[in-house]
């Protein structure tokens, strides 16, 4: 008699267990939890992946773009004649500038860009070459600059020469949004060096 109790309290105890729910319990709930944190977190980084992934590739095709436009503008500007006429070389070089486009010589002001060209490359009063030394670009291709001389004969009708720096901004099509024109020397100097204030 002793041994069906025992029976019977092993076989109530195996069906109490089975018919249990494990997913109420808290260890269970536990790992429920780490579970979706781990899988809200994986797509999150997923996501961040994705968006690197693409704005990187955007990054390069841009980087290629504004490579081509600055290096077309470095060679326009440093020999125009071989372009054709003053209204040519004006047409050629708005191709690579965004509207509305404008450059900020810290010198001299702000100007619409193709007018600041114009007075540059063909300014009646003076005779000046400008020159290309070195461009760069950074690697998405969202701005990028230019190192030059400028020397000729200044307003005055004296020798004159200048070395600039220009920052420019890209956008997602290569063109330049416009350029910050710096020089290396106090305004004064560069008033006096090209024979005329702003």
């Amino acid at each position: 008699m002793r041994y069906l109790w025992v029976a019977l309290l092993v076989m109530t105890m195996v069906f109490a267990a089975c018919s249990s729910d494990p997913t109420t319990s808290d260890k269970f709930q536990d790992l429920q939890a780490e579970l979706d944190a781990t899988e809200q977190q994986l797509s999150d980084v997923t996501a961040e992946r994705d968006q690197l992934q693409s704005e990187n590739a955007i990054g390069a095709a841009r980087f290629g773009k504004s490579s081509a436009t600055i290096d077309a503008i470095g060679e326009i500007v440093s020999d125009p004649s071989a372009f054709g006429t003053e209204d040519e070389v004006l047409d050629i070089l708005s191709q690579y500038f965004a509207p509305g486009a404008t450059t900020h010589d810290l010198a001299y002001g702000e100007i619409e860009v193709i007018a600041g060209w114009r007075n540059t490359l063909f300014g009646g009063q003076v005779d000046a070459v400008t020159t290309e030394w070195h461009n760069w670009v950074c690697e998405d291709g969202s701005q990028g600059g230019s190192l030059w001389t400028w020397e000729g004969t200044n307003f005055n009708g004296e020798p004159f020469a200048l070395i600039g720096i220009s920052i420019a901004g890209f956008n997602d099509e290569g063109l330049n949004t416009g350029d910050t024109v710096m020089w290396p020397y106090p305004d004064e100097y560069v008033w006096e060096e090209f024979g005329v204030r702003p």
